[in-house]
């Protein structure tokens, strides 16, 4: 079997395994925040791992001719579903009436500040959400460039019969998040007293995001090393390059969010936020790694 289907089936079996776990009673009254977010990761990969499965099965019809994938479409069409999500969360957000039903939203499930800290909430800035900033569309554009890479990205991998690079970008990402989160949590502030961006996103912290990326690095060039051809040179360098872009990607999201005073861009995602939270990671990413995949190729 092909690691990058082994990967899939070791994924799917370690994330049902936390969920059920934290699906007992006792577990779930005590933690449940926890849990929803172990419910959403289980929902968002076996999405993600369905249609990747599927995209692999082959053509074999024509034993003269190269294998064919005749259903790669379906997880372009998951990256295209994820794009239109995210479109729609971001024009929600330049609608006064759609962003206040937001924010009620929010702060009804208690996700949301009844001030936000840093927000505009004059008059003046009323007005000034009706008209798209530089913010705006740096930010959409962003959105916009990184699906379109994911999309491009897909295609090269297939073509060069990769296919555990994607699983690779993907998840190299994710562990950044996760660590930063980790390493914020349990170093915070304790070396540094000033935050990493406190104008922007107060709770992160210089020693979650030096030793986060660091160690989010480690992990993923140990899944590079299994799913990739690369060597573990390149890995590493990919690795931490994907730590960094993924800092800023949080950041740059981050801001957006503050300038429209919303803590998350939606409630679709229990424990998440909307789809815009859980991609921001990969904004600035995922186009520079297709990029140098494409010119290295």
């Amino acid at each position: 079997m092909a690691s990058d289907l082994r990967f899939v089936i070791v994924l799917m079996l370690v994330v049902s395994s936390i969920w059920a776990m934290l699906a007992l009673p006792r577990l779930r009254q005590r933690l449940p925040k926890i849990y929803l977010i172990a419910r959403s990761w289980w929902l968002m990969l076996a999405a993600l791992c369905a249609c990747y499965v599927i995209a692999k099965i082959t053509d074999h019809s024509q034993p003269s001719q190269p294998p064919t994938y005749p259903y790669q479409w379906l997880l372009i069409a998951f990256f295209v579903l994820i794009s239109l999500r995210g479109c729609y969360e971001i024009k929600r957000l330049w609608c006064l009436q759609s962003k206040s039903l937001l924010i009620e939203k929010l702060q009804a499930r208690g996700l949301q500040p009844k001030i936000l800290p840093f927000s505009q909430t004059s008059s003046h800035s009323t007005q000034a959400y009706t008209r798209l900033n530089l913010l705006d569309l740096i930010f959409s554009s962003a959105f916009i460039t990184m699906i379109v890479s994911l999309i491009a990205l897909q295609q090269l991998i297939w073509q060069r019969e990769q296919y555990g690079v994607l699983f690779f970008v993907l998840f190299a990402s994710q562990f950044n998040d996760i660590a930063q989160y980790l390493c914020g949590r349990l170093l915070g502030h304790k070396l540094f007293t000033r935050g990493l961006a406190p104008t922007i996103s107060p709770n992160k912290s210089i020693e979650g995001a030096l030793f986060g990326s660091m160690l989010a690095a480690v992990l993923a060039t140990l899944l590079g090393i299994w799913l990739t051809p690369f060597s573990w040179l390149v890995c590493s360098l990919a690795a931490y390059g994907l730590a960094v872009s993924g800092i800023a990607g949080d950041l740059l999201e981050s801001a957006f969010k503050r300038q429209h005073g919303v803590k998350d861009t939606g409630t679709m995602l229990a424990g998440h936020g909307g789809v815009l939270d859980r991609v921001d990671s990969l904004l600035i990413g995922v186009p520079l790694f297709t990029l140098f995949y494409w010119l290295l190729g």
